[in-house]
This record gives C-alpha cells, sequence and structure tokens, in this order.
C-alpha cells in the first residue's frame, strides 16, 4: 500500500509542475498553482474513498516537523536581504502588532456572535480563543506563490516576512491560549496577572527562537571556517547545512518555542556568514537543493490540504457563524493594515507604502492557509469538529477565490506592475558589460550593499568586527556569484 501512496504523490507532483509550466507559459490569469494542487487533492481524496475506501487524515506532525521546515529554511538562506532588511519595521509591524491586533478582533467579535443565535451548539469561551488564535496565521507559502518577486520585489519582500513572523506569532499565541486557559475557559480566569504572564511568556519564547537561530547559524559558520578539508567535498557541505538548519527547528520545538522564527533566522545567518565559507559548488548546490525541495513540499503541501478536505463533517458547520467569521477577518485585517498609515497621514507624513500596495497587503493577507488548519486539527474540546470545520471553510474560500481574484484586483485598484521580461533584459545587458559578466554584476550589488551598510554604526561593527569572526579571510574564500547579494 506504501508503493501505491508513494505513487499517487509522484503523479500528483508530476501533474503539478506541468500545469503550473502550462499557466506559466500561457499566463492564464484565472487559474493558480495553489488552486490546482488544492483541486488535484480533492480528486485524489475522491479517488481513494471510492475505490480503496479509505479517508485520507491530516496529521498537524508531519506537517509542522516534515512538511513545513524545508518551506521556511529555503526562503531564509535564499531571501534577498536588501528588501527584507529595508522593510524590516514594516513587516515587524505587520507580523507581529497586526497578528496580535487582529487576534483581539476577531476574539472580540467571535465571542460575541456565539452569544447571538447564529450559534446552536454554543462553544466555550476557551475554545472561541483558540478559533481566532488558529485564524490569526495568514499562510505564508500562499504569500510567495502569489504575489511574483520578478513582478513585486518589494511587495514580495514584505509580505514573506510578514507571513514568518505571523505565523511564528500566531503558533505563540495558540500556544499561549492553550497553557493559561482552563479547560471550562471564561475571561473570568483572564486575570491581570496572568494577562501580563502571557505578555512576558511571548517576549521571552520570541528572544529564545531568535537566539537558538542565530548560535546554530553562527556555529556553522565557524564550523565551515575552521574545517578546510569540507570545502573538496561539496556534497558533504550541502548535507551538513541542510541538517543543521533543521536542526535549529527540532531544538526550538524540542524547547517549546517557535522552530518557524528560528529556521528563518538560521537560514539568514548562514547565508551571510556561512555561505562564503563553502565551495563554488556548494554554493550552487545548496541554493538549488534548497529551491527544489521547498518547491515540491510546497506543492505537496497545497495538495495535501486538498486531500483532507474529505475529512470534515460538514453537516456540523455553522455556516452563518463560519461565514460571518470570514467577514470578520477580512474587517480586521483592514482594520491592522489601514490604521498605521493613517496616523502618519494625520501626522503629515509619508508612509512607505502607496495606497495600491496596502490594498495588496490586505488582499494578500486574507489568506488562511494550511498552518491555521494544522492548528486547529490540534484542538480537542467537545467541539473541536465544528472548530475544524469553520477553519476549513475559511482556508478553501481565502485560499482557493483569493488565489484567482488576485490579478483582478490588482488591475482593480490600478497598480502598475514591473514587467519581468524587461527586467530580465536589463540583466542581460548588464552581464554583457564585461568579460566577466556575472562577478561584475554581482560585485557591483556587492559594493551597494556595502555602501548601505557603512551608513549606519551596527554596518560598520558588523563588517569590521563580526564577519571576521564568522568568515574565512577573502583570500581563502570562494568567489560569491549567487543571488545572495541581490
Amino acid at each position: 500500500m506504501f508503493q501505491v501512496e508513494a505513487l499517487i504523490v509522484v503523479i500528483i507532483l508530476v501533474s503539478y509542475i506541468l500545469t503550473a509550466h502550462i499557466i506559466a507559459v500561457k499566463r492564464i490569469k484565472f487559474l493558480h498553482e495553489s488552486v490546482v494542487a488544492i483541486l488535484m487533492g480533492i480528486v485524489t481524496a475522491l479517488f481513494i474513498k471510492y475505490i480503496f475506501n479509505e479517508d485520507v487524515h491530516f496529521d498537524s506532525e508531519l506537517f509542522f516537523n516534515f512538511l513545513l521546515p524545508p518551506i521556511i529554511f529555503a526562503a531564509g538562506y535564499n531571501l534577498h536581504r536588501n528588501h527584507f532588511f529595508d522593510n524590516f519595521w514594516l513587516i515587524s509591524y505587520h507580523g507581529i502588532i497586526c497578528t496580535i491586533l487582529t487576534f483581539v478582533i476577531l476574539s472580540a467579535f467571535a465571542l460575541f456572535m456565539n452569544e447571538t443565535s447564529l450559534v446552536q451548539q454554543k462553544m466555550g469561551q476557551d475554545e472561541i480563543l483558540l478559533l481566532t488564535a488558529t485564524l490569526c496565521a495568514t499562510d505564508t507559502v500562499a504569500a510567495l506563490t502569489l504575489i511574483k518577486e520578478k513582478e513585486y520585489p518589494i511587495l514580495n519582500s514584505v509580505l514573506f516576512g510578514e507571513g514568518i513572523f505571523n505565523d511564528a506569532v500566531s503558533i505563540l499565541i495558540f500556544r499561549s491560549v492553550k497553557k493559561y486557559l482552563s479547560e471550562d475557559g471564561g475571561f473570568s480566569n483572564l486575570s491581570m496577572t496572568i494577562s501580563l504572564r502571557l505578555c512576558v511568556d511571548f517576549i521571552y519564547l520570541l528572544m529564545m527562537s531568535l537566539i537558538v537561530g542565530v548560535l546554530v547559524g553562527a556555529l556553522s559558520s565557524l564550523l565551515f571556517k575552521y574545517c578546510d578539508s569540507l570545502i573538496n567535498h561539496p556534497v558533504k557541505e550541502t548535507s551538513l547545512i541542510l541538517l543543521l538548519g533543521y536542526a535549529s527547528y527540532l531544538v526550538s520545538e524540542s524547547l517549546h518555542l517557535s522552530g518557524i522564527l528560528s529556521l528563518f533566522c538560521c537560514g539568514i545567518i548562514m547565508a551571510v556568514y556561512t555561505y562564503p565559507n563553502i565551495s563554488e559548488e556548494a554554493q550552487h548546490g545548496t541554493q538549488l537543493a534548497f529551491d527544489t525541495i521547498g518547491y515540491l513540499v510546497e506543492a505537496f503541501v497545497f495538495a495535501y490540504l486538498g486531500i483532507t478536505t474529505l475529512q470534515v463533517d460538514y453537516n456540523q458547520i455553522p455556516w452563518s457563524f463560519s461565514l460571518l467569521l470570514l467577514l470578520s477577518v477580512i474587517l480586521a485585517r483592514f482594520v491592522t493594515v489601514f490604521v498605521l498609515p493613517c496616523c502618519y497621514f494625520l501626522m503629515n507624513k509619508q508612509f512607505k507604502l502607496n495606497t495600491q500596495e496596502l490594498f495588496v497587503v490586505w488582499y494578500s493577507g486574507l489568506i488562511r492557509g494550511v498552518i491555521a488548519f494544522a492548528l486547529c486539527i490540534t484542538i480537542k474540546t467537545a467541539n473541536s469538529e465544528i472548530i475544524q470545520g469553520c477553519v476549513l471553510v475559511i482556508v478553501l474560500i481565502t485560499t482557493i477565490f483569493g488565489s484567482i481574484l488576485l490579478d483582478s484586483f490588482i488591475n482593480l485598484i490600478g497598480m502598475k506592475r514591473a514587467d519581468p521580461e524587461l527586467n530580465q533584459i536589463n540583466e542581460f545587458m548588464l552581464s554583457q558589460t564585461s568579460e566577466t559578466d556575472t562577478s561584475v554584476s554581482y560585485y557591483k550589488s556587492i559594493g551597494e550593499q556595502k555602501s548601505k551598510l557603512k551608513k549606519g554604526l551596527w554596518g560598520g561593527i558588523e563588517q569590521n568586527f563580526v564577519r571576521p569572526i564568522f568568515q574565512k579571510p577573502k583570500t581563502n574564500q570562494v568567489s560569491e556569484i549567487s543571488m545572495h547579494a541581490m
């Protein structure tokens, strides 16, 4: 049976890749890759149910421990750091502050609706808080696939960074709620003391997750700096980087921290300090290997979501409550995205994103994906099936319709997009300016990056004191021809 299941997975992935290629080549606007994967998963679930008479159940442990880490690590390791750090404060606001505000707004709205006649079977206040905590998680994978980097380089960076922080914060909120709410639940149990402990625990978990990622990334840099013999074995170099990155995730999760945040931070540290210490073959190999693994896992995640759609009892779903909860998600997202720009407007200051870009940020953050569903699967309460049904309805609606309508929404708001073909032409022309074309374009971007870094105090400290500790001398470094400098 395992061979049959493996064959089904291979068929899904092959079909997905070919279909995605056709969509890209033919420029089909009304169909998105993520929707194709979900539909393939639904068809596969029907096939398994009626041919083999079996149901496929979503395994949250499989998702969090094996499927999500490759996507996060590949994104952190191959991140375009200039855009990320240029927009770091904005990413932090949307990923941390907005997630917390969303949780508060959704909780208040859901608690109010739970007391109305829209919900026949009343849920406990602890269940409501767990439900809204899961709905705080936007879809990191969807944010990466919906806003193409070549067309929207800055927006892609902002949405991806927000997605990483959002996932980490949402999981921490979910775990904190499960920890401090008793089985009976109720706001009466949430005293000021417990609220302060929640805030302290949140900050502690956040900081410790970052520290774990930084430490593992720094240790990997020192390992490759002083173990020179590894440079002759690119396969071993690639394997070690992959395993050390995964180790940061496992260590963080074992300590009940945020493995997503640790892994993402570890990937960035490795890209900055470990990458120059490995061989040129390993540099190219790690990029290709991690991108390939991330791409395949990303496709399987969407298909896996579609496969598990049949495990929910749709007769128990309170449809009115689910749709109103979806409306509250839309409103909460709108409030959290536009409250800061409104404050800037009242102070007669210019916000970094224009109105069209803010609408795209709002729209893209409406999507609730596999992480939200994976969290709700871990809820074991009297009304857990109702919670899972509500979350699945919102996930499917936002992912499918949000993906399909994205291009139309961008055209509706009149947002101008960059021409990816023109960008490729410019890059090609730049590459022809010298016989050492790739090196010239690379070192030009490196020079621009260093000039920006040297403008700040941290840039000087990092360049003169931190890099010499973790990187080999320049004479021993391999030529760094990579997208990391972009």
